[in-house]
This record gives structure tokens, sequence and C-alpha cells, in this order.
């Protein structure tokens, strides 16, 4: 993290096809599940499962995750900005990367409430999320990782 902290994601279960996750900074565990081409996850509120990802998305694409946080109705619009790029982190090089924009929104009062926050996920093919970085400057890119 851009703090010089670090933090480690691992699946911790596996049951047809619903994964349970296990975050070393949270208490929470969050499930996943591939429907089709889609990835879905319940880490913004626990219990509904909304897209997270999609498998070969086009630039252009588009869906949004609705949710409730610290009692305000919350809106992250994603928009697939770049497919098949190549991105540098952390000194490794990933090929066949996706970067998806999420939007922050707010709801209020029937209003929908642009934040201009940004967030930017690169995702690299078979490997997963290799970086998040905000338009705030925040930086989080993958160190290590292990498949089995």
């Amino acid at each position: 993290m851009k703090d010089g902290n670090s933090y480690s994601n691992e699946v911790t279960a596996a049951e047809g096809n619903i994964f349970t996750m296990k975050n070393s900074m949270t208490p929470a565990t969050i499930q996943m599940r591939k429907d089709g081409d889609t990835y879905l996850a319940n880490h913004w509120d626990g219990t509904s499962f909304q897209v997270l990802l999609k498998d070969n998305p086009a630039t252009g694409d588009s869906w949004e995750v609705k949710f409730t946080a610290n009692g305000l109705e919350s809106i992250l619009i994603h928009t697939v900005q770049e497919t098949g790029i190549i991105k540098e982190v952390n000194g490794k090089t990933y090929s066949d990367v996706i970067k998806i924009d999420a939007e922050s929104k707010l709801l209020m009062n029937g209003s929908i409430i642009p934040l201009n926050y940004f967030t930017q996920y690169y995702y690299a093919k078979g490997v997963g999320l290799v970086l998040t970085t905000t338009s705030a400057g925040d930086e989080q890119g993958l160190t290590d990782y292990i498949l089995n």
C-alpha cells in the first residue's frame, strides 16, 4: 500500500462455484462466485452478490454496484477503459490486462450526486487484480501471488 503496509487475500474455502475469501486487514470474509462469464462478490454489503468483473469485457462495457455504507446509499459505476494492455507493477510485467474505472456516487433524496472520486482496477488474465489506484493518489500493487 502507499503507506508501506501490506495485506493478503486468501481463498479459504470452496463449495461448488462459491469461494470464500479472507483479507488479512479485516475480520469479515467475503464470498465470490462465477456465473457464466461474470464474477460476482458480496463484499460491498456482505449479503447480495453484485458484479465484480467479467471475462473478456470490451472497452466501454459498464455496470453498476449499489450498496449502503455508513447509512448512505452508494453507487459505483464500473466502466472498462482498456483491454489487452501491458502493465508493470512492482517490477513485474503483466500482459493481457484490463483497466476498469469505478466512479463513486451517492444517492440522496432521489438525486444522484457525483463525488468526483474514481478508482482504477487493473486485472491481469490468469492472475487477477494486480493494481488499484485512485484519483486521490492511493496505490495498491500486487507484490506476490501463489496460484494453486
